[in-house]
């Protein structure tokens, strides 16, 4: 890509280049990896330069492919491979769905996709982040939860009931009877650099509240990991492994 971060402010992009390369890390950018051998990387530039770079260890983090079962749907969903060559080029990494997150193609809503797997028809596509995920999952609970029929063509109904006290009736009393499509409230974001250094950038929606580089945006992005974990252990088991690395260092027999 051009820069680090795209989805980051400006300022913080240079703040994460700076960071890294005050940590010893030379930063490429507007190149992408052609080909990866044992011993080299073989670099494309955009000017149209080819470079070759030497290594001893490569580590791969700057991408993924679609599972075996998304693709295979590609394959068994017309409607899958016609949007994916009028949206993304006619690549198969992801399944495309409604305003439910009900896969396209399947007539009866029987199948349902969230996560880095989807993405919306029609939409711009949202940040493969767990926060997406994570609004995506509990929007997807609500609608099995309330008991909303998603066989229907359109919004997703309630069934009638004739039970005063069924959550179904309540709903309707209060005028949900269609549920609602899926919305995306973005937080923000936050990125960890190494070296107790990170950039955090918070807001509600377009509108950026605060943004932080350093040792701030380090503190706040452990903060918000820690309250994230799903049980009291996991917290007190991360904790226990952060202290122990800050006291002993990192536990490297295993590499």
């Amino acid at each position: 890509g051009a820069t680090l971060l795209p989805s980051f402010g400006p300022d913080l992009q240079v703040a994460a280049a700076e960071t890294l390369e005050k940590q010893g890390i030379e930063v490429v950018t507007k190149a992408s990896v052609t080909e990866v051998e044992g011993d080299k990387v073989h670099i494309s530039k955009k000017n149209g330069q080819t470079e070759i770079l030497p290594c001893g260890l490569t580590v791969w983090a700057a991408g993924q492919i679609g599972q075996d079962l998304v693709r295979n749907m590609h394959k068994q969903l017309p409607k899958q491979q016609e949007l994916a060559e009028v949206e993304a080029k006619g690549s198969d990494r992801q399944l495309f769905v409604d305003q439910w997150l009900r896969v396209c193609g399947v007539a009866d809503g029987s199948i349902i996709a969230l996560g880095d797997c989807a993405r919306m028809q029609g939409a711009e596509q949202l940040p493969e982040t767990a926060q997406v995920a994570a609004q995506q999952g509990a929007f997807v609970a609500r609608l099995l939860n309330r008991e909303y029929d998603l066989k229907a063509h359109g919004p997703p109904v309630l069934p009638p009931t004739s039970n005063a006290f069924d959550i179904g009736h309540v709903l309707s009393l209060r005028g949900h009877s269609e549920a609602a499509p899926f919305r995306f409230l973005d937080l923000g974001r936050l990125a960890y650099l190494g070296q107790s250094q990170a950039v955090a950038e918070l807001g509600v929606g377009s509108t950026t509240v605060s943004s932080q580089k350093g040792t701030a945006a380090f503190l706040l992005w452990r903060s918000v990991y820690i309250v994230k974990q799903v049980s009291f252990r996991n917290r007190v088991l991360v904790l226990f492994d952060w202290i122990k690395s800050r006291i002993f260092g990192r536990d490297l027999t295993r590499f």
